[in-house]
């Protein structure tokens, strides 16, 4: 045979150069899409991690590493026996957020209520005629008082672990068998229908290590953890040794609600000496926010803005937080403080002063002056506050409205007349 035409070998040399050209276009889709399905894959991964990464992992039997937590900067354990912080200024105490005050901690309907702090001796007898006082300013102002007004008794239960406990703030059985007149409290039917009384525990202070002070004073330290007491919108505490005479609605409705503290003034020289607050009367906007700020202050060598060591416990606390002492706006200004009218609290040598007189006397503090279950029963009668006294106390000791209606306190035209700062000696 001949050679082939040259037609036929271009022919030839075409289809072959055409096969070539559809082979290499089937092997570059081909790459593509083995391409865009593991790039796919890793955008899975990226998307959705733990997939692919973790499957090599477990194919080479290594573990999948994880992420290390941050380091505390501070140790943040919480002693639930304590409650100590970490120590320095603001962070001596440690109290987790816990549930709001149930409503059920307060009396409802209770507009005027009044807080007393005791302790198993002679104040026992000074809270027993104190309640006594304020049935009998129920009884003769029913319009005003009667079923707004309520007593809550606090004590320091030795056996209350935290602040968190306390804040719960549940009704307690009265845990005074003795002496007699803490038992009465709220064994007294007739009284209690007409002011209802209610025990409630605060956990022990412990005492600052700088502060010295009189072992009373060191006691009444534990007074601060009411000022938590927030079942109430307001509170007024009174001290054991004071009684009330009239117009107890009055305290709180001349008072600015928007004052966190309302007090009080201190009288200890004369009429005139009225710019520094006494702790034996406080209209108070309870918080737990102004008592952690308050207990911090404690623990505060240089929040003690008088004595450097809490001489006076929790009055001088209060002078310092609202700047009646030491610093001009107070250690903590935040807390809006104001005095209230002589009026309010008398003291017992103080009856003669003209602004104690404006209005009727409201109360009387028996401070600076003998305490009046440490005077002798018969001499009571010789002066007309210590006989109301022990008129009171002898009616609530009875059980008994009738006799609480009976103890009168002078009107104003008689009380001014007694100047005398004598007073009386302990009987032993």
């Amino acid at each position: 045979m001949g050679s082939p035409p040259r037609r036929m070998i271009v022919l030839g040399l075409i289809t072959t150069l055409v096969l070539a050209l559809l082979l290499t276009a089937h092997y570059n889709k081909a790459s593509e899409s083995a391409l865009a399905t593991k790039v796919g894959g890793k955008v899975q991964e990226l998307l959705h991690s733990g997939t692919s990464d973790h499957k090599e992992e477990k194919a080479l039997g290594k573990p999948k590493e994880q992420p290390k937590e941050p380091e505390p900067a501070v140790d943040s354990g919480y002693d639930h026996g304590t409650e100590k912080g970490s120590g320095g200024v603001g962070r001596h105490v440690h109290v987790r957020p816990s549930a709001p005050t149930p409503k059920s901690a307060g009396f409802e309907g209770c507009k005027y209520p009044i807080v007393i702090h005791v302790t198993p001796d002679g104040h026992c007898t000074g809270v027993l005629a104190l309640y006594g006082s304020i049935v009998r300013n129920v009884l003769n102002q029913p319009e005003e008082l009667a079923n707004k007004t309520c007593v809550h008794v606090t004590y320091m239960d030795p056996e209350l672990k935290s602040i968190e406990e306390m804040y719960k703030w549940p009704a307690r059985e009265n845990p005074f068998k003795t002496p007699k007149d803490c038992a009465l409290l709220d064994s007294t039917p007739a009284l209690n229908d007409v002011v209802p009384v209610r025990f409630n525990a605060l956990r022990g202070i412990e005492k600052p290590e700088f502060m010295q002070s009189q072992p009373g004073w060191i006691i009444a330290l534990n007074k601060v953890h009411s000022w938590a007491f927030d079942a109430y919108p307001r509170i007024l505490l009174m001290d054991a040794d004071s009684i009330a005479v009239t117009d107890l609605h009055l305290i709180f409705n001349d008072a600015d609600p928007r004052h966190t503290i309302t007090g009080a003034p201190d009288q200890f020289h004369n009429c005139g000496d009225r710019s520094r607050m006494n702790g034996g009367m406080i209209l108070l906007r309870p918080s737990r926010y102004f008592h952690i700020s308050a207990l911090e202050a404690i623990y505060d060598p240089g929040s003690s803005c008088v004595s450097g060591h809490w001489d006076q416990s929790e009055q001088e606390l209060l002078n310092c937080l609202c700047g009646y002492q030491g610093p001009a706006k107070g250690i903590r200004p935040e807390f809006e403080c104001a005095l209230m009218p002589l009026y309010n609290s008398v003291w017992p040598w103080n009856f003669a002063c003209s602004a104690a007189n404006v209005v009727p006397i409201r109360s009387v503090h028996f401070t600076g002056a003998t305490k009046p279950w440490s005077v002798d029963e018969k001499r009571l009668h010789l002066r007309f506050d210590y006989g109301y006294w022990g008129c009171l106390k002898d009616a609530a000791r009875a059980n008994s409205l009738e006799a609480v209606k009976k103890c009168e306190f002078p009107e104003a035209e008689v009380s001014r007349l007694l100047t005398t700062h004598e007073l009386f000696a302990p009987h032993d």
